[in-house]
């Protein structure tokens, strides 16, 4: 009888949790995926009945598929960009000591994610444009002659993504630093390891599971960014996002937009997969028993 009632209080708990997922979540996903089957109808934007017609014309449409690869190619190039500049940081996170520094060095880390988007987004227009800091000071030292462009380029648009994203590689990285065993490294170096040796054969792949965590945010967010390819990207690098934008705003596609969302959502759901199970087999402590 207590295990019921301690049962019954654990589902009156999570009650409000699943409320919430159900409303705010499931419910909106369910919605689209039903609208992503509906026929599409200049008139009343949406048809009678269902079909998979919405599935093939995009598809098929190859410029709609180079536009699927340039966003995951741009959503890794940051992803690999937020790990490889993501994990010193978390490491030397992890190695200071005093309290204060290291509370100064997490509000350094947190700084992207409190300042708005479209602000910093602004803010890099000022750095990478061809009268922007980087190209005057580039061209003050005579590197160079005339501006580079940077703006309205996926290079300009990976820059302000890694810039945006990188404090939840750091953080999740730091997380799994902090969870590591100090006697491991302790004991491969009584075995003879070097610093180097037990960085890449402890440290590393015991941080794996931060640095999966990190790039899965990290990956997911990048694909469905609108407001970085909209501002530095200027509608000329075109990511799936911005067309789910116009197939809403400007084509009143719907069902086209929905299909376009569930298109992205399984696409990002298969990487992040992906990932997980690739990261597993280097992860053998983390295989499911």
């Amino acid at each position: 009888m207590s295990r019921l009632r301690a049962s019954g209080g654990k589902a009156v708990l999570a009650l409000p949790m699943f409320v919430l997922l159900g409303v705010f979540f499931v419910l909106p996903i369910a919605m689209v995926l039903a609208l992503a089957f509906k026929p599409y109808d200049p008139v009343t934007l949406t048809g009678a009945g269902y079909t998979l017609a919405n599935f093939d014309r995009f598809l098929g449409n190859a410029d709609h598929m180079w536009t699927m690869a340039r966003t995951l190619g741009i959503s890794a190039a940051a992803t690999v960009l937020c790990i490889v500049f993501g994990f010193p940081l978390a490491w030397h996170l992890h190695g200071v000591k005093s309290g204060t520094a290291r509370l100064w060095l997490t509000l350094v880390v947190l700084l992207p994610l409190m300042i708005s988007l479209v602000v910093a987004s602004f803010s890099w227009v000022l750095i990478l444009g061809n009268n922007g800091v980087i190209n005057v000071l580039l061209m003050k030292l005579g590197i160079i002659d005339s501006p580079i462009r940077m703006m309205n380029t996926m290079t300009g648009v990976v820059v302000v993504t890694v810039f945006s994203h990188i404090s939840y590689a750091v953080l999740t990285i730091f997380a799994a630093l902090e969870n590591i065993d100090p006697s491991l490294s302790r004991a491969a170096r009584i075995h003879g390891a070097t610093d180097s040796q037990v960085l890449w054969r402890v440290i590393l792949p015991l941080s794996l599971p931060g640095i999966v965590a990190g790039a899965s945010i990290v990956f997911s967010l990048s694909m469905a960014a609108f407001v970085i390819p909209f501002l530095i990207g200027g509608g000329r690098v075109n990511v799936v996002p911005l067309l789910i934008y116009q197939y809403t705003v400007q084509f009143f596609d719907w069902p086209g937009a929905a299909t376009l969302s569930i298109l992205l959502l399984l696409v990002t759901l298969f990487a992040s997969w992906l990932l997980t199970a690739t990261a597993q087999r280097a992860m053998p402590w983390e295989r499911p028993r």
